[in-house]
């Protein structure tokens, strides 16, 4: 009774349901490739964490070889590629993004492993690399490729932020200070001088395209 009378409360006072279970809840864990699965190299140096996590930056790797995939077992050789290069060209102490996802929805670990799900370890993704975190789209989301944004991988997305971001955490909450702190979901475009995510994939993630929508319908309390 209890619980019907919140809910008609909440009607009544014109207050979304849907947003109230936002803040309060995450969704199960997806099935996600983790670092061990794909064969990851070890951080050649000691990781830094934050104390926060409020953004989510959606980005895509730029390669469109990254795309011609068939599933999780071709794209582990991809995986480790982009992990060398950023690690000997780049110079960084690992793999920049946190999650990675292909064409067919398969999910991938990036920094750390199943400790990315509990701890914030800073990644190297974003520009600003405080409060955020990078969830990668393998592919070429731009011109000249193109790339086509799959409904699996725009859902394995979603339910990979959904999961990841804290509670309390609204994926449409507002913010204009990108590299400070702020809830949002935005393409990496946003806070970098950079055509990154792509215009295919920023087109789906942007605000107002319902992307945010579909991550906060996936975070129903139980």
């Amino acid at each position: 009774m209890k619980t019907k009378l919140t809910l008609a409360l909440l009607v009544l006072t014109g207050i979304a349901v849907i947003d109230v279970a936002a803040q309060t809840c995450r969704p199960p864990l997806p099935y996600y490739c983790t670092r061990t699965c794909w064969g990851a190299r070890a951080p050649s140096s000691s990781l830094s964490y934050m104390s926060n996590l409020n953004r989510a930056t959606v980005h895509h790797t730029a390669s469109s070889s990254d795309y011609n995939t068939t599933g999780e077992a071709d794209t582990k050789p991809k995986m480790r590629a982009i992990q060398n290069y950023h690690m000997d060209v780049q110079g960084w102490s690992d793999i920049g993004y946190h999650f990675l996802v292909n064409k067919q929805g398969n999910i991938f670990s990036g920094r750390l492993d199943s400790g990315t799900i509990s701890v914030n370890v800073r990644g190297a993704h974003d520009g600003c690399n405080t409060d955020s975190f990078g969830f990668t789209a393998l592919g070429y989301y731009h011109t000249p490729y193109n790339n086509a944004v799959t409904t699996a991988l725009k859902n394995s997305l979603v339910s990979i932020i959904a999961k990841r971001m804290p509670t309390g955490w609204l994926a449409t909450g507002n913010g204009t200070s990108y590299c400070g702190t702020t809830d949002k979901v935005i393409g990496h475009r946003q806070v970098l001088a950079t055509a990154c995510p792509g215009d295919l994939l920023y087109n789906v993630v942007v605000e107002g395209a319902g992307f945010e929508n579909d991550i906060s319908a996936a975070r129903p309390c139980p």
